[in-house]
């Protein structure tokens, strides 16, 4: 009789404790708005050495209001309110020579983001064909390039601190990284 009596406890310890460590797990884990379309922008951010080298320069700027917002881009910010932000991430990598700032803004919805693409859509664009997505190289900046996307809910923009051929093509493996990541979860 005893025995059955510790089973039943270790049983329902048991189920108690897994019970309590999924609570805990999805407590402390953040939650967005459009789960399953990848739609949290700090997870697209590619991972130190993702890209030839490249790594995190400081930490990321985790935006998830409109303050947030206006700490982390200040003059830009109401545009990305008009169009429906959420949140976003802004990250600036480096591979010692070259810095690629990587901005990432979840919209809300695909109507959202492709409203804000038109809104800093440059005068000398080039498109990149690209499937159920929409890209662009901006070659208008003096000292750099400038790779606009949405795709979905997402608006990203990818800077370059130098005009040169090496840091165009790092910045469209920035971009066809993240590109792979969207609407993957």
């Amino acid at each position: 009789m005893i025995k059955n009596k510790n089973n039943s406890f270790y049983k329902i310890l048991f189920v108690f404790i897994v019970i309590a460590f999924f609570v805990f797990i999805y407590t402390s884990c953040r939650i967005t708005s459009n789960v399953g379309a990848a739609s949290d922008p700090a997870d697209l951010l590619p991972i130190d050495n993702d890209i030839s080298g490249f790594t995190k320069k400081g930490s990321a700027a985790i935006m998830t209001d409109q303050q947030s917002i206006y700490n982390a881009i200040d003059g830009d910010a109401v545009r990305y309110i008009d169009y429906g932000f959420m949140e976003g991430v802004k990250q600036l990598y480096s591979n010692g020579s070259v810095d690629i700032d990587v901005q990432i803004f979840n919209q809300g919805t695909q109507k959202n983001a492709e409203g804000i693409f038109r809104q800093f859509y440059p005068t000398s664009a080039e498109p990149i064909i690209q499937p159920n997505s929409i890209v662009v190289i901006d070659h208008s900046l003096p000292s750099g390039y400038q790779i606009l996307y949405t795709k979905e809910n997402i608006f990203m923009r990818i800077t370059t601190t130098q005009k040169t051929d090496f840091a165009l093509n790092m910045a469209k493996q920035f971009y066809r990284n993240i590109d792979k990541k969207i609407g993957a979860e």
